[in-house]
């Protein structure tokens, strides 16, 4: 009776093979060189995007650098066409500023 429960209660008796340690040394060899590849993968496409995302943010800076060089330029040449204008302007600015900050 034993022998039955032994037998019952360890691997299927369908399947009575034995296994091959050397086989399964080159399974795992292969399941280590999958995984390296799958890494090595992902490493790579992990470069390419980092690499598109810096050229996409190097490109936004010099168009958002630019853009301010030229709003800087044309306020520049109309402060010193106007200055009478510019100072009128910055006053009634810095006057609303300071109504918004007593109502608080």
């Amino acid at each position: 009776m034993s022998n039955q429960l032994n037998a019952g209660a360890g691997m299927p008796q369908g399947n009575n093979q034995a296994i091959n340690p050397g086989s399964k040394h080159a399974s795992v060899g292969e399941l280590g060189a999958l995984v390296t590849d799958a890494t090595n993968v992902l490493k790579n496409l992990g470069t390419q995007q980092l690499d598109s995302a810096k050229t996409t943010l190097a490109n936004a800076q010099n168009m958002v650098t630019d853009s301010a060089r030229q709003y800087a330029g044309a306020t520049d040449e109309y402060v010193r066409s106007n200055p009478w204008q510019a100072l009128g302007l910055a006053a009634a600015g810095g006057l609303l500023v300071g109504i918004l900050l007593a109502r608080r």
